[in-house]
């Protein structure tokens, strides 16, 4: 950090915000262990406490004690980590209670009684035996007469846990069908976006959240971590206290820019211009760190210009083009048994060698011969294929991007965009917080590219302190295929984005071919609330499905609308084990109370239905967490760091990324596992995120390159912005995820009802102020709501905190109004790419 000494564990070592932490000696991970253990709560007189963990996907991933007392969860406290920073929970997590003791907790199994709409709440209830028994019938029957992709099933992030969450069985059951999987297609822009530079794919880009106390900048980029990531914005929070920089740039002036040293209000959706037309400055007036881009990215590998891909060994001299065909036709006649990912790892692991153009001979040689490597020029081979090198034709593509019109997107001046270019390049280190702000727009895997290049130019990226922060995924993975796949396995088909199951169950097709889709069952997941554009599931999706299963806690609008809806085991009713998302550990679950009413793990229900369609093979009786357990632990990477059940029953919490007492930095740590380790000026290769058949023929040449497009509906310039003049957001609340602990008392009174928040100009231009009813609406939908007013938010925006039920609104719902569309590149949902406008509203 500039002009101080201060690391993350010099910091550990001298600062107080740790009670306790400045009695460890430097390096003491002993007494760290220690003092993370003394932290743990004791159990009270006749408690027993056993080690839980919050599963739900915002990321915090934390660990917590279930205080237990005549085998009744009475308490959650926050459990010790080995690094004490980590510790800690939030008011959801600890409120899980009364999640758990709810009275609106589906205790049996419900079928909605036959002649009823789906949605009128007309159920009676069923045992187990029955729902199983139809269920599998109503399977069977659209196996016989369409076959069996005719079947989905489909997790979002309710649970995260390995066994009974989203990675458990219900996959296994899948491919044994032969059915569909969905596709998750929520938060996944940005790291697609990222991924074309660092090749971190979709989740593995961020470096541990303690990293920022190197950090002498931090960018919190269209986030609010003060209220969706405190674990987060712990740290960022003692880097400031040391002297660390905090800027945040949003549209909405959030608890997190109230508590930065600087808060830059932008328009939504074109961010990602903003940070093309900062690159093109950077390079345009010399404040590209030039030994990071010499050293670290392929700005000297040559590309073809008839083919736009790296000339490499794969494709030049004609010899070496030939065994490469070769090799890969070998590699998947090989592999091809085992299936679509199995094929896709040979080939990739088939090793290519990339050229470059060598000043010091003045030849193409191959990058490791290279002297002196050419960062800039056009060339060609002897046989006369024309060249470039890859940061010529960025240099080019940037060029395009001015501070003048990022001025006129963003709102923000031409001087003060200048300003905080020149501070943001000569920035020792600085670490971008980012999680989903900017992914929610057609355009926000642009909006991350763009970001991530200006990061690879100014050199802030693979040392202490710089790069990402906002979710630090594990890098450790268990064997979950191992799970799925067995001697009755037919298929996982796991392309298809959930986002296009409206467009699929109301035409019966897909990509303009036959594809019938009847029966969907949704577990870990709440569609109904959470799919943008809800309209799409109630008015498309649902009318064409024959029938509908929905596995829950509670009665969420998708359970609301199922022809059977199964009860499920919270958290802390059953054993899992969870690896962090924003913290190094893997977490066992232990069973801290027996399951309350008739509620079964997913495990289990997957269990039932698995021998009622015929899979005894698969599911066979006897099998549970220790012959589960032994499968995820069965691969060389668990092997590595010798993770067992047993282990993990002993000692609770593990650290399995990274080395305790350091940072986890992406591309310092462990390498890119890019072309020869380098970050990515130009992308060889781009490819979608999931390959579904969809046809991108018009744009697979212009994906090489960092480029801007519009927002479909956000931007300044939009067609729609004249009848409809407001952008529309769904900021996530400090009190919900997504829609879990919607209901929960503690909570409600804290935040009892949603509020459409506008700006005060706004809400005096439609003659209405706090406490009215406004109408929130769009073409697609509306919504009935209570207003505020609400100088955080900019001129021109409204705001609808997400996770409100369709039954906690007046009128329709806030998700009607979303963007439904997706970019068929990341198959991400694009909910803050929308307008409306409100207006007064009188019953």
């Amino acid at each position: 950090m500039s002009g101080t000494t201060l690391t993350r564990r010099s910091f550990l070592k001298t600062t107080g915000a740790v009670a306790g932490a400045s009695c460890l000696g430097a390096g003491s991970f002993g007494a760290l262990r220690a003092f993370a253990d003394d932290q743990d709560e004791k159990p009270g007189e006749g408690e027993q406490l056993f080690n839980c963990n919050c599963r739900s996907n915002c990321m915090g991933s934390c660990r917590l004690l279930a205080h237990v007392r005549d085998g009744k969860l009475v308490k959650l406290s926050p459990g010790g980590y080995q690094e004490p920073g980590y510790t800690g929970c939030c008011l959801k997590g600890l409120s899980y209670v009364e999640r758990i003791y709810s009275p609106t907790r589906i205790q049996y199994p419900m079928r909605r009684v036959d002649g009823t709409e789906r949605g009128a709440g007309q159920w009676e209830r069923v045992t187990w035996d029955e729902a199983i028994a139809e269920i599998a019938q109503k399977m069977q029957d659209t196996i016989d007469q369409y076959g069996p992709k005719a079947i989905a099933f489909d997790a979002a992030s309710g649970n995260y846990g390995y066994i009974n969450g989203v990675y458990g069985l219900f996959p296994r059951l899948a491919a044994c069908l032969g059915a569909i999987k969905t596709a998750a297609c929520y938060d996944y822009a940005a790291g697609h976006g990222i991924d074309r530079v660092l090749g971190t794919g979709d989740w593995q880009y961020c470096n541990e959240p303690n990293s920022v106390l190197d950090s002498s900048m931090v960018v919190v980029w269209g986030t609010n971590p003060v209220f969706t990531h405190p674990h987060s914005w712990r740290w960022i929070q003692w880097a400031k206290e040391k002297g660390t920089k905090v800027v945040t740039i949003d549209p909405i002036k959030s608890a997190t820019a109230h508590r930065s040293d600087e808060y830059i209000r932008v328009n939504p959706g074109h961010d990602g211009y903003l940070a093309l037309a900062m690159a093109n400055y950077v390079i345009e007036h010399d404040l590209v760190d030039d030994a990071f881009i010499a050293d670290r990215s392929n700005a000297a590998f040559l590309v073809r210009q008839d083919t736009k891909r790296h000339l490499s060994t794969a494709n030049w001299p004609a010899e070496s083009a030939a065994t490469y065909a070769a090799t890969v036709a070998a590699a998947k006649e090989k592999y091809a048994a085992q299936g679509p990912t199995a094929v896709a790892a040979a080939v990739a692991a088939i090793p290519i060698d990339y050229y470059v153009w060598d000043n010091a001979t003045g030849s193409i040689v191959l990058l490791d011969d290279a002297t002196d490597p050419a960062m800039e020029g056009s060339f060609s081979t002897p046989d006369g294929i024309a060249l470039d090198t890859s940061y010529s034709l960025l240099k080019e593509q940037l060029s395009q991007y001015s501070i003048a019109e990022a001025a006129r997107l963003t709102g923000l001046t031409e001087d003060f965009i200048v300003e905080f270019t020149e501070r943001f390049a000569a920035e020792d280190a600085v670490s971008v917080n980012i999680t989903y702000g900017l992914d929610h727009y057609l355009n926000g895997y642009h909006n991350t590219w763009a970001i991530a290049i200006l990061m690879a130019l100014t050199g802030n990226l693979a040392k202490p302190g710089a790069g990402f922060t906002g979710v630090f995924t594990t890098r450790w993975s268990p064997e979950t295929l191992g799970l799925w796949v067995t001697k009755e396995y037919k298929g996982l088909n796991a392309t298809i984005p959930f986002g296009l199951m409206p467009e699929i169950v109301a035409t019966q097709s897909l990509n303009g071919k036959p594809f019938p889709m009847k029966v969907m069952v949704s577990y870990c997941a709440n569609p109904a609330s959470n799919l943008g554009g809800q309209r799409e599931f109630l008015d498309r999706l649902l009318p064409n499905l024959d029938y509908y299963v929905v596995i829950d806690m509670e009665m969420t609008d998708s359970a609301q609308y199922a022809d059977m809806v199964l009860p499920a085991t919270s958290w802390y009713e059953v054993e899992d084990i969870r690896a962090g998302y924003n913290n190094p550990y893997t977490i066992f679950q232990e069973k801290a109370i027996e399951p309350l009413y008739e509620s079964k793990p997913d495990s289990e229900i997957a269990y039932l239905l698995g021998r009622a369609l015929g899979f005894e093979a698969s599911f066979p009786e006897g099998d549970d967490i220790d012959t589960w357990g032994a499968i995820l632990f069965s691969n060389a990477a668990s092997k590595a760091k010798g993770l067992t059940l047993d282990r993990f029953r002993q000692e609770k919490v593990i650290q399995t990324t990274g080395t305790p007492g350091e940072s986890f930095i992406t591309g310092m740590t462990s390498p890119f596992t890019t072309e020869k380790g380098r970050v990515r000026l130009y992308t060889d290769n781009p490819q979608p995120r999931l390959n579904y058949g969809q046809d991108l023929s018009d744009r697979v040449d212009g994906e090489h390159l960092v480029y801007y497009r519009d927002p479909a509906e956000a931007g300044v310039d939009s067609p729609l912005a004249e009848k409809y003049p407001l952008v529309y957001l769904q900021e996530h609340s400090r009190f919900r995820v997504h829609t879990q602990w919607g209901r929960v008392p503690l909570l409600r009174e804290l935040d009892p009802e949603p509020l459409a928040k506008v700006n005060g100009k706004d809400a005096a231009d439609r003659g209405v102020t706090t406490g009215d009813l406004v109408e929130v609406y769009n073409d697609r939908g509306r919504c009935v709501v209570k207003c505020l007013i609400d100088e955080s938010i900019a001129p021109g925006v409204v705001s609808i905190p997400k996770g409100w039920q369709r039954d906690q609104f007046i009128e329709g719902g806030y998700q009607e109004m979303s963007q439904p569309g997706m970019d068929p590149y990341p198959s991400a949902a694009s909910f803050y790419d929308a307008r409306v406008n409100f207006r007064k509203w009188e019953a």
